[in-house]
């Protein structure tokens, strides 16, 4: 799951539109649609922003959980994060 989606699944979770929250963080609907699409890659300060509003962690944005590790490794793939745990054993 990307980024966006992770977002995108928070944001649909707290019960807000993309409108509402881009007014919370001070950016247009349109900029974050394109966050949510993988058309824009956001700043650091607003996925703080983004998180704050939506209750949830940075990590769970930027990593997910490890309900959404178990998905991925049933469904065949892995996490963006698996070869650098493998490789730092």
């Amino acid at each position: 799951m990307t980024l966006g989606e992770r977002i995108t699944r928070a944001r649909e979770d707290y019960g807000i539109s993309q409108a509402e929250l881009a007014r919370r963080i001070g950016i247009t609907r349109n900029a974050m649609c394109a966050i949510e699409h993988r058309n824009a890659d956001p700043r650091a300060s607003r996925i703080v922003a983004i998180a704050a509003v939506l209750g949830c962690t940075t990590d769970a944005l930027l990593v997910g959980t490890p309900d959404e590790d178990q998905t991925s490794q049933t469904s065949g793939t892995r996490p963006w994060y698996a070869d650098l745990i493998r490789t730092s054993r």
